[in-house]
């Protein structure tokens, strides 16, 4: 992404456009798959697999997952009356270098599939320029 360099700044720039390219995280979701290299969330979650919590879920909660399993913030407790452990998210420490370059690295990834390769055009404050005008110049190129 030429003209963003910090995670918070391509993170910013993927909620604004979100909505409209990625509104289920999905896109998310799938590049995360790519940079951890978890392919398959429900063998990490056999639980959470079986009481179908993967089948109704939709990227960004699947995203909480991938990344607490790939951070290893994830605790485990028996659940009452049977032999099964289900998951137990805990925060990921998202002050680490590692965590900064998996941000970084996934709203990049993220972001150029979209197509945005660049920072969008600034808007100048004109009424033309409305909030989405941006997004017409890009899709135009």
């Amino acid at each position: 992404m030429k003209g963003l360099d910090k995670a918070e700044e391509l993170k910013e720039l993927y909620e604004r456009v979100a909505s409209q390219y990625d509104p289920d995280g999905f896109r998310l979701y799938f590049a995360a798959q790519e940079i951890t290299g978890i392919k398959r969330l429900w063998e990490e979650y056999p639980y959470e697999d079986a009481c179908g919590r993967f089948t109704a879920a939709d990227g960004h909660e699947l995203l909480r997952y991938l990344t607490a399993a790939y951070f290893k913030a994830v605790s485990w407790e028996i659940v009452p009356g049977t032999t099964y452990e289900r998951a137990i998210l805990r925060g990921v420490d998202t002050n680490t270098p590692e965590y900064s370059a998996f941000k970084k690295r996934l709203y990049e990834t993220v972001l150029e599939r979209m197509g945005f390769r660049e920072r969008p055009p600034q808007l100048s404050g004109r009424a033309q320029d409305g909030p989405c005008n941006w997004k017409r110049q890009l899709q135009a190129r």
